[in-house]
């Protein structure tokens, strides 16, 4: 996924547009002027655009710019033959008209603000928003279900993201069963209601036991695969979640258990 902003291309274009009113006639200070203002805007354009995202238009722009790279010796020298305003004009519109096209080809689509949510850390890392304290704990599975479940957040794909931090909170919730518990209930017995149970017994925290209770009654209905969510409903259980997520890991920490919880998400695709 690259990030583009459309602004960029309006203020490559304040530079580069101008060279369509040079002339071989016009003064010489006039000429350096818009000819550099050129090679500003190229030089910003193939520093900041990745190849991928324009190939042509890369192409024509990097010719482009050795052109007018050769007429501003030229002018700053007074000797020697450069490009006419003829050829300039050309290469510009030839450049203009090839990422017009390019850009107007691009499957470009704008991300709207879901609820409250940063649409920015949606897409870039859903995780940003989650304290420090929960991120420290948390191993590298966990943290990329909670960026895709944002990233389905930010693309309305509310269902996936239903799915996606629902395994974040889920393997939390085996890694601290296990850690609190020393193993895990037999594999017929690994649903919501049983881990509950497991960590009622094993003395957690009873705030936390509740958040974990609500939701159970968010999960169970998803599972079913005639049921999808709403984008309302998906930011609700996002940000239910999250609760969760920090919830679960401040119980970890009150209990001391921050070594045997990372040793349980270690050894958890083992069991």
């Amino acid at each position: 996924m690259l990030e583009s902003y459309p602004s960029f291309y309006w203020v490559v274009a304040q530079f580069i547009q101008p060279l369509f009113f040079f002339r071989d006639d016009a003064p010489k200070d006039l000429q350096m002027e818009m000819v550099g203002r050129c090679k500003v805007g190229l030089e910003t354009f193939l520093r900041q655009t990745p190849v991928e995202l324009l190939p042509r238009s890369t192409e024509k722009a990097q010719a482009f710019l050795v052109i007018v790279n050769d007429w501003i010796k030229v002018l700053a020298s007074s000797s020697g033959v450069a490009a006419n305003e003829a050829t300039l004009h050309r290469t510009l519109h030839g450049f203009s008209t090839t990422l017009q096209d390019e850009v107007d080809r691009l499957p470009t689509f704008t991300v709207i603000k879901k609820g409250n949510l940063s649409v920015h850390n949606l897409v870039e890392g859903a995780s940003q928003g989650y304290p420090k304290a929960v991120l420290e704990l948390s191993d590298e599975f966990i943290v990329n279900e909670i960026n895709h479940a944002g990233k389905c957040l930010a693309f309305e794909l509310p269902t996936s993201c239903g799915f996606h931090i629902l395994r974040a909170v889920e393997i939390s919730i085996k890694a601290y069963v296990h850690a609190a518990s020393g193993s895990l209930p037999k594999m017929n017995q690994r649903n919501w209601g049983e881990y509950i149970r497991l960590l009622e017994n094993a003395g957690c925290g009873s705030d936390f036991i509740d958040v974990l209770k609500v939701l159970k009654t968010k999960r169970n209905p998803l599972m079913h695969p005639q049921d999808n969510l709403e984008t309302d409903e998906a930011i609700s259980l996002f940000c239910i979640c999250q609760a969760g997520m920090e919830a679960l890991i401040g119980d970890v920490r009150n209990r001391s258990l921050e070594v045997k919880f990372r040793e349980s998400l270690k050894v958890l695709p083992t069991l």
